[in-house]
């Protein structure tokens, strides 16, 4: 009898101290992947990297170079690769666009991790959300991390549009296409106006009807090139009933990423593999 009260006692006390476990310290037990806990410096990404970029001060006479890449979602390891990579060969490079699939869940500690390791750019990043960014709570979590779902920002008399294409994850409400033409109606003053996104309009998860109207948007306003990821394979086109030349960057996975580099009228671009 005194063996089974000790049993239960000893019982009783182990039975608090794990549930008290969470409690003690906040920063190694998680409550549940859903929680939304971020360090300081992993709020409003998008808008401090876009403080650095035009901190730059860069001319519209000067040489303006920016990465693109898209779909870092699980690719860990080839994401140090790249990042490695695109550091000792184009350390110079004024910024990196990642074009969206940040994660594979849409869990927070798979944006934290993919920050990590993007945080060690020797140029800030900017990205765009990405249809698997939009599951679970992704979508509460991409916008306390990076922000806004569709943003704009200027540097050296060049526009870039980032656009939420994720149609169906968004109750096929987006892409905002009247956003996007109040952002376009300015294009005229810039000498270039690049738009990217997630999903390309050749895509059924665009939604067609979105799609026709983004493509006569893109070249009624004379965009200079169209940015997506999604396909996780490397496409350069120009759609039959568009102007405007459409880039889908490969995924993260397959080791590569495209350098544009814009110097007056010229764009031209260069797919790196490794």
């Amino acid at each position: 009898m005194h063996f089974n009260n000790s049993l239960s006692a000893w019982l009783t006390k182990f039975l608090m101290v794990v549930l008290a476990l969470p409690m003690l310290s906040c920063e190694k037990f998680e409550y549940s992947p859903y929680e939304v806990r971020l360090d300081k410096d992993e709020l409003q990404i998008n808008q401090r990297n876009i403080d650095k970029i035009q901190a730059l001060n860069i001319s519209p006479s000067e040489v303006l170079r920016f990465i693109l890449i898209a779909d870092t979602q699980g690719f860990y390891e080839e994401n140090e690769i790249l990042v490695s990579h695109i550091n000792r060969n184009f350390p110079d490079a004024d910024f990196l666009l990642l074009g969206g699939d940040i994660t594979d869940f849409g869990l927070v500690k798979e944006f934290t991790m993919v920050n990590d390791e993007f945080k060690k750019l020797k140029m800030p990043y900017v990205a765009v959300v990405g249809n698997h960014d939009a599951i679970n709570n992704g979508k509460e979590v991409f916008q306390a991390m990076y922000g806004k779902f569709d943003i704009s920002f200027k540097v050296a008399n060049k526009k870039f549009i980032l656009l939420n294409t994720n149609y169906l994850e968004f109750d096929k409400k987006v892409p905002d296409l009247v956003w996007l033409e109040n952002e376009l109606k300015d294009a005229a003053s810039y000498d270039h106006v690049f738009v990217m996104s997630h999903i390309a309009p050749i895509s059924n998860e665009f939604g067609k009807e979105k799609a026709e109207i983004y493509e006569r948007l893109l070249s009624q306003y004379n965009v200079s090139f169209s940015l997506h990821g999604h396909s996780h394979t490397y496409q350069f086109y120009t759609p039959e009933n568009s102007t405007v030349p459409h880039l889908i960057a490969g995924s993260t996975e397959k080791l590569e990423y495209i350098v544009f580099t814009v110097a007056g009228d010229k764009v031209s671009f260069e797919r790196v593999k490794i």
